[in-house]
């Protein structure tokens, strides 16, 4: 018999066992009295949860690409009936001028592919590759996309642009300046970078205490980071660079020198500096900079601090009282209640079912998810992360990043097992390609049970029962470090029909040097030479809805209040009163919502085509939870139209293959000229009723930091949240009814001492859990 996940305090295990099972009673001794129980000797070991297989009833038409595909589009590419003319990207001459594969990677499938797939209307899904290629040696220089296929390579293989999905300016092309700083461009921006601040190492070592001479090179002990986005519309190349010291978590060691460097176009020795600034003065070349250090004209502000204990995480202080205790942790008792196919990264929990597939921008995806068989989602994924920050200085003001353009799926970690993960926790390795070469990392993503800590339903009627039922959910979690944050995204999948989507941030604060003139306009002082700066994160979630089917309709129910009359009140005349006003959403051009003050509205997708017994159209709701923000600059240059799918708590729009995805990696340093335009989505104010509709939802927070934020930010406060939830959706009521991990007592179902017995469907403790007298289900009317 199975048991859900419990979460289990080890130092306060009871002794006695009680009987769960119906019309028993408890034999056990009274320990009420014991203040504390000890695990009972006699208690067998739980075995170790086993994973339990599943065969997917189609194989994944989410196949990632093979090293030995890889290598055939290579061979491919490079053929000469091509005219690519490209360099070996792994040559230590390669130039920036030169043509040259960045990155191939399967290309995610059509939705209409894949349904008709699933559905059995075809036998397989298309099979093509996105290749992105380094163009330095075309007329107009720039990081172009091509789709290849159908793989595998054979006579009718062919290479096209990637336009179809692409809506900027420039279709499937970023011009040269705003693409990555990839080796060639790193080494062009590290010697200019080098030669400039080795001129004036004598002066940025007496203001601030630190010098660079080259990455290289031992008498440097600074480091600079490239502020994004660095570019405009990929025709300027403009880097600001802030000066830090060279150790532990330099974000926390920042130094009041900022440098400017424009490093457009692919020819390096046009590249220049622009400006420095120092205690927010501006010196337009290093000649003016020496010029005032050397007349006493520059106000010295403090260094960097050089105490970094401040950084620490190694535990300090006495040990609170009992915290020699292992902390309360999720068990799963009785074997897992999931069951998996690795093969096709598919799984079924508890009425549940979907694929998953791992894509390198943005980390797990998953598709077809079904509840109870019936088609709920076609899609759910991640879409970007952005992260907006304003300050008093050239660097803060000008940073917003695209957390997408590093690749969020390429910096995921592995968890560690009962810290970041429940020990059992089941983990799925994540493959991508990265380049020309696949790549894996062992164990990123973690799969388990959990307790969601309250029963979902419970009532208690004195005269006649009592009922609850255990809440239960499956997570599938997956953490990445991207830069000074480790980002925890879980997405939780109820047994009440509910989806959760939980984002959490930890790690190391961007902070800003301190400054009293600032007044704390940007953020608190938190530390000796540090304050922090504010900041917004802003994550955007595609929810693809197949409620049935794909026809489905938006529905707004608005609380409104107003004034009324009813004849059975004459006395009281006009009064407020309150009404539903129910909406549908008939096109696009209302497909941009934010959050209604004071959570006055619901949002649903139904499908009005298929009621529930009573002639409700099933839906589903999106709840807003905590911290559904969007970006509160809505004409910030840094996100002009880049991060147009941020600035709205939801969007409702027809899907499309061609609008796969609401931005884009590549867009991260081209505000002003996007691979992806999210509101052109809108533009042809599509009808939304009984349309395959895509929710785009945004959470995230508004981090005001704090000095709690050191060493590390809590998660407890840096946690968004998001939940899908059955609205009419169950044909007789709510979906928990015929869960057996649930139990009730009835009045007259006594044992023959009188004593009120439960009914636990058969679901019992299973004997390797001690419990305690107090956990006895006996006597529940009794006392």
């Amino acid at each position: 018999m199975r048991l859900g996940p419990v979460t289990v305090a080890f130092g306060l295990l009871g002794a006695g066992i009680a009987s769960t099972t119906s019309r028993s009673r408890c034999t056990c001794p009274d320990l009420r009295s014991h203040t504390i129980f000890r695990r009972q000797d006699s208690a067998s070991a739980c075995p170790v949860p086993q994973d339990v297989t599943v065969t997917a009833p189609r194989g994944t038409p989410f196949v990632p690409l093979s090293q030995s595909e890889l290598d055939s589009i290579v061979e491919w590419l490079g053929g000469s009936g091509l005219g690519l003319n490209l360099s070996d990207p792994s040559s230590p001459t390669l130039a920036m001028s030169d043509n040259y594969i960045s990155h191939i990677e399967i290309l995610k499938p059509n939705k209409t592919d894949v349904l008709s797939y699933l559905s059995g209307d075809s036998s397989s899904v298309p099979r093509y590759a996105r290749v992105v290629i380094n163009e330095g040696a075309a007329t107009v220089p720039g990081v172009m996309q091509y789709y290849v296929g159908p793989l595998p390579i054979s006579d009718t293989t062919t290479m096209r642009p990637l336009d179809y999905f692409y809506n900027g300016p420039n279709g499937p092309k970023v011009l040269y300046s705003g693409g990555l700083l990839d080796k060639p461009r790193q080494r062009a921006v590290e010697a200019i970078v080098a030669s400039t601040m080795s001129t004036i190492a004598d002066i940025t070592m007496d203001l601030t205490g630190l010098a660079y001479y080259g990455s290289s090179d031992n008498r440097t002990n600074s480091e600079y980071f490239i502020q994004n986005p660095y570019s405009t519309d990929g025709t300027t190349g403009v880097l600001w660079l802030p000066w830090r010291r060279l150790a532990k978590a330099p974000w926390d060691q920042p130094s009041g020198l900022y440098v400017s460097y424009d490093i457009a176009g692919t020819d390096a020795s046009l590249y220049y500096l622009r400006m420095i600034v120092y205690n927010l003065v501006v010196y337009n070349s290093t000649d003016d900079f020496r010029a005032a250090w050397s007349a006493g004209e520059i106000t010295k502000t403090p260094e960097p601090t050089t105490n970094d204990s401040f950084l620490d995480k190694d535990r300090t202080g006495p040990m609170r009282d009992l915290e020699d205790r292992f902390a309360p942790t999720v068990l799963t008792l009785d074997g897992n209640r999931f069951r998996i196919d690795t093969d096709n990264n598919y799984l079924t929990y508890m009425g549940w079912s979907f694929y998953t597939r791992f894509d390198k921008d943005v980390g797990i995806q998953f598709y077809d998810i079904r509840f109870k068989g019936e088609s709920v989602l076609y899609e759910l994924s991640l879409q970007d992360a952005l992260v907006q920050y304003a300050g008093n200085n050239p660097f803060q003001t000008g940073t917003a990043y695209s957390d997408r353009f590093y690749g969020i799926g390429s910096e995921a970690i592995r968890p560690i097992p009962g810290y970041d993960c429940p020990y059992h926790a089941t983990y799925l390795n994540a493959t991508y390609t990265s380049g020309t070469n696949v790549q894996t990392i062992k164990d990123a993503i973690c799969i388990f049970e959990t307790d969601i800590g309250t029963p979902l339903t419970r009532h208690k009627v004195y005269s006649d029962w009592e009922q609850s039922t255990k809440g239960s959910k499956l997570v599938v979690r997956m953490i990445a470090t991207l830069g000074n944050y480790d980002y925890i995204w879980d997405y939780g999948f109820v047994v009440d029909g509910s989806i959760t989507i939980d984002a959490y941030a930890s790690g190391y604060v961007q902070a800003n040097y301190y400054r009293p003139d600032d007044e704390g306009r940007w953020g608190p002082r938190i530390g000796e030479t540090i304050s922090g700066t504010m900041h917004t994160h802003v994550m955007n979630f595609k929810a693809d809805f197949d409620l049935v089917d794909t026809s489905n309709t938006f529905v707004r129910t608005d609380l409104i209040v107003e004034n009324i009359t009813q004849p059975w009140y004459p006395e009281r005349g006009v009064f407020e009163s309150m009404r539903y006003d129910i909406h549908e959403l008939a096109s696009e051009s209302e497909g941009l919502l934010n959050n209604p003050p004071n959570g006055q509205s619901m949002y649903t997708v139904v499908n009005k085509n298929n009621l529930n017994a009573w002639g409700q159209p099933r839906g589903y709701r999106i709840m807003p939870g905590l911290n559904n923000v969007y970006l509160p600059s809505q004409r910030s240059p840094f996100l002009l139209r880049s991060g147009e799918h941020a600035k709205q708590a939801f969007a409702v729009s027809r899907q499309h293959d061609t609008e796969p995805a609401s931005t884009a990696a590549l867009s991260g340093n081209v505000p002003e000229a996007p691979l992806v335009e999210f509101w052109g989505f809108f533009a042809d104010d599509e009808p939304l009723q009984q349309e395959d509709l895509v929710v785009w939802a945004n959470l995230g927070m508004h981090h005001f930091v704090r000095a709690e934020d050191l060493p590390n930010t809590l998660a407890t406060s840096a946690h968004a949240s998001l939940v899908l939830a059955p609205q009419n959706w169950a044909a007789g009521g709510e979906n928990t009814r015929d869960l057996a991990n649930a139990v009730i007592f009835y009045l007259d179902d006594t044992n023959s001492a009188g004593v009120s017995v439960p009914n636990t469907n058969g679901v019992d403790v299973p004997s390797c859990l001690p419990l305690g007298p107090d956990d006895a289900l006996l006597g529940a009317f009794d006392g």
